[in-house]
């Protein structure tokens, strides 16, 4: 999995380039974070609003508060891990092979 794009595209201008100096666009200076930034959450709370790769979709997102954005993840976190595996409902039976075969 890429942490990082090959190529940037600025979300705001469309500017296609390979190197992100002072991570920022070198076109309109928007500010893109990927990963591997490696900013607190005491200056992602004073930046306010912010592009951010995502990896896993392959694309920038545009967080507007971070802490409310880390709120939602926590909650969609909890929710993950509160939800049955395979869609089996808590009291219903898992379905196992039957232990005596037909000859």
């Amino acid at each position: 999995m890429r942490v990082r794009p090959q190529r940037y595209k600025c979300p705001h201008c469309k500017w296609d380039f390979a190197y992100r100096k002072k991570k920022c666009c070198p076109g309109c200076g928007t500010l893109l974070l990927i990963a591997s930034d490696m900013l607190s959450d005491t200056e992602l709370t004073e930046l306010q609003s912010f592009w951010m790769w995502e990896s896993l979709k392959d694309r920038w997102d545009y967080i507007r508060g971070w802490e409310e954005h880390q709120r939602e993840a926590m909650q969609r976190l909890q929710e993950y891990s509160k939800a049955p595996i395979g869609g089996l409902a808590e009291n219903e039976q898992m379905r196992r092979p039957q232990t005596k075969w037909i000859q």
